[in-house]
């Protein structure tokens, strides 16, 4: 593994991202920064509010449910 980066689990799928790194910029760096969707860290789900204080630790289980429109 990289240094300086983390491994979590994001959808089911194996990520790596910088150590110290928040939900904000995760947010950032998969472009979702305008778009609808819920989060979850290992199981819990974390408020918009919370995002740049939410530092991801190392093995965290992250869960991102984008809204879909139709009709």
């Amino acid at each position: 593994m990289e240094k300086n980066k983390i491994k979590i689990l994001l959808n089911g799928k194996k990520y790596l991202i910088s150590k110290d790194s928040n939900i904000d910029e995760l947010v950032k760096d998969l472009d979702l920064k305008n778009k609808s969707f819920a989060l979850a860290v290992n199981g819990e789900v974390v408020k918009k509010d919370a995002f740049k204080q939410f530092v991801i630790k190392a093995n965290s289980k992250i869960e991102i449910i984008s809204a879909v429109g139709g009709g």
